[in-house]
């Protein structure tokens, strides 16, 4: 009977293991989602910007206002237009706006899996099962997920120190309720007043 239930416990911190992988999965992705979906806006806005210009240009006499001779604004406007049609294709080819789409799935799906392995660890720890369910259960659910998109080495360890970051704010922001959120911000970045860990 000892065995049985040291062996359903060992289970139980294996899923409770994934379970924070898979929370730090899901803030991992909707952080690079949320980097890659601000380099696409910036993307957007210069390309935008330039067409606006150079459609604006294209009308402008510019050797009246500009003192520029022709010859030379023909020279500008083709060069703009040069860049312009650079920065579309380079900015095709970099494709922030499909990595941001990819990341927000890929987080939504960790999210998901998350709120569903906490579920299930409550449902065990109330009615247990046989190891072989419990291991089936965990295999059979979230096998899927290895085929998400996966988090760039370079980008890794930034990211989870993010991750950690974000988990012990949110425990800071508990014992500071009271505080303005700037004041929070900077006590916790410069470890003043950090909480205190409860008995």
């Amino acid at each position: 009977m000892v065995n049985l239930m040291n062996s359903e416990s060992k289970i139980i911190d294996m899923a409770n293991k994934k379970k924070k992988v898979f929370d730090q999965c899901a803030s991992m992705h909707f952080k690079l989602s949320d980097e890659y979906k601000r380099l696409s806006n910036i993307e957007d806005a210069l390309e935008i910007a330039i067409s606006v210009i150079l459609c604006g240009v294209t009308f402008l006499d510019c050797e009246k206002y500009l003192q520029i001779p022709s010859e030379y604004s023909s020279l500008i406007i083709g060069f703009v237009s040069i860049f312009l049609l650079a920065f579309t294709l380079i900015k095709q080819n970099l494709g922030h706006k499909q990595l941001c789409e990819k990341h927000q799935i890929a987080g939504k799906m960790y999210a998901k899996s998350k709120l569903d392995l906490t579920a299930k660890i409550a449902e065990w720890s109330i009615n247990p099962q046989s190891d072989i369910e419990m291991l089936s259960y965990l295999d059979d659910h979230y096998s899927t997920l290895n085929d998400l998109p996966q988090i760039p080495e370079k980008h890794f360890p930034r990211l989870k120190h993010a991750h950690q970051s974000k988990v012990e704010f949110s425990k800071f922001l508990d014992n500071h309720q009271n505080d303005f959120w700037l004041i929070c911000r900077i006590k916790f970045r410069f470890g003043i007043d950090t909480p205190s860990k409860k008995e």
